[in-house]
C-alpha cells in the first residue's frame, strides 16, 4: 500500500459539455501567479485563447506561458503526455511542477481519463473532477445528453456558469437539476470564468476530505434519466482489510459497469492510518492512507463511501457492506 504523496502529483480534470464555459475558467486560472509550478493538457491550443498570455518559449509540444505555466496538447494518449511532461521535467527541459490539470472536451466522458491515471499512479494520482454547467442550458442539456449526465455524476466540485445570464429562480431550477444527478459536490456559481485556484486544485481527501466525499443530509438520491443515482455508505467502527477487499471486488467485478465512480475513506482493522478509496468502473486505485493532517480534518470512526452508479439495486448494495462489517467486526 502506497503510504504517502509527496513526491507523487496531483492531477485536477476540468470538464463540462460543450459552450459550458469550462475554456474561459481555464483562461482565468492560466493568469494566475499562483498557477506557476502547474502542467496544463489541453485537447487542443484552438481551443484556448493563448495570445493574451504572451508565449515565451516553444519546447517541442509544450510551451511556457508568460506566468511560468506549462500547457501542451494532447499527443495521443494522454498517459504518453503526462510521462514526456514528467521526462522533460526530470532532464531540466522544462520548469519543475507540482500539479497537473487536464481539460477534456465538450464531449468527453470523464471515464477514460480517470482510468489513464489509474495507469499513472507510481508518479501522479487524480485529485479531482471539476465540472462546469452551463446555467442557461442546463436543463436541456442534462435531459438530453448522456455526456452531460456523466460528467456531473463524477464531479467533485461543480461550477454553474453563465448565472449572470439567468434570472435568480433559473439559477435555483439549474442547481436542482444538477442535484438529481450529483447530491454531494459542493457547488458555486460561476460568473465570466471568476474562480480562484482553491475553486479548482485541492480537492481530494489530503487537502479537503470533507468537501471530497460530500457532505450531504440524505443517504441516496435518484434520478429517473439512465437511472443515475448516488448511495452513502456509512460504518462508526473500523472493518478488517479481509472483508473490505472482499466487498469491493465483489461489487465492482459483478456490477462495476454500473459504477460510474465510487470514493471513500475507511478506517481498516490494523492500518495506522485511514485508507482513501478510488474506482470507476471495475477498477480500483490504488489503495493510500490519509496524512495525519487530513486524518484530523476527516475525523471519521469508521468509514464513508459515496457511490455514484447507474441502476444498482440499492437494498442489495447496503446488505453486502452491512454483512462485510459484520463479518469484519
Amino acid at each position: 500500500m502506497q503510504s504517502d504523496r509527496r513526491d507523487n502529483v496531483p492531477v485536477t480534470i476540468i470538464t463540462g459539455f460543450l459552450g459550458s464555459g469550462k475554456t474561459t475558467v481555464l483562461n482565468r486560472l492560466l493568469r494566475a501567479p499562483d498557477l506557476a509550478d502547474t502542467a496544463v493538457i489541453v485537447n487542443e491550443f484552438g481551443e484556448v485563447s493563448l495570445d493574451h498570455l504572451l508565449i515565451e518559449q516553444a519546447i517541442e509540444n509544450a510551451v511556457l506561458l508568460k506566468n511560468g505555466c506549462i500547457c501542451c496538447t494532447v499527443r495521443g494518449d494522454i498517459l504518453d503526455t503526462i510521462q514526456e511532461l514528467f521526462r522533460k521535467r526530470e532532464t531540466g527541459e522544462l520548469p519543475w511542477f507540482r500539479r497537473i490539470a487536464i481539460e477534456t472536451t465538450g464531449l468527453a466522458d470523464p471515464a477514460p481519463v480517470a482510468h489513464t491515471l489509474i495507469d499513472a499512479d507510481q508518479f501522479c494520482h487524480l485529485d479531482g473532477i471539476v465540472v462546469t454547467v452551463d446555467a442557461i442550458h442546463a436543463g436541456a442539456q442534462l435531459r438530453q445528453q448522456e455526456e452531460a449526465r456523466h460528467q456531473v455524476a463524477f464531479a467533485d466540485r461543480i461550477l454553474l456558469t453563465k448565472t449572470d445570464l439567468v434570472t435568480a429562480a433559473e439559477a435555483d431550477a439549474a442547481e436542482l437539476t444538477i442535484r438529481a444527478f450529483n447530491a454531494q459536490a459542493p457547488m458555486r456559481r460561476v460568473i465570466d470564468g471568476d474562480v480562484t485556484p482553491d475553486d479548482v486544485f485541492g480537492l481530494g481527501p489530503e487537502a479537503r476530505p470533507a468537501n471530497w466525499l460530500g457532505a450531504t443530509k440524505h443517504d441516496h438520491h435518484h434520478h429517473d434519466h439512465d437511472n443515475i443515482a448516488s448511495v452513502v455508505l456509512r460504518t462508526s467502527h473500523p472493518i478488517t482489510g479481509p472483508a473490505l477487499a472482499l466487498w469491493l471486488d465483489s461489487l465492482l467485478s459483478l456490477r462495476g459497469s454500473d459504477i460510474l465512480r465510487l470514493k471513500g475513506i475507511v478506517r481498516v482493522t490494523g492500518v495506522a492510518r485511514p485508507v482513501v478509496l478510488q474506482a470507476v468502473h471495475h477498477v480500483l486505485h490504488r489503495l493510500v492512507m490519509l496524512s495525519p493532517q487530513a486524518e484530523a480534518a476527516w475525523g471519521g470512526t469508521g468509514g464513508e463511501i459515496v457511490v455514484i452508479h447507474r441502476g444498482l439495486p440499492e437494498a442489495g448494495v447496503r446488505a453486502s457492506f452491512e454483512a462485510a462489517i459484520t463479518s469484519g467486526a
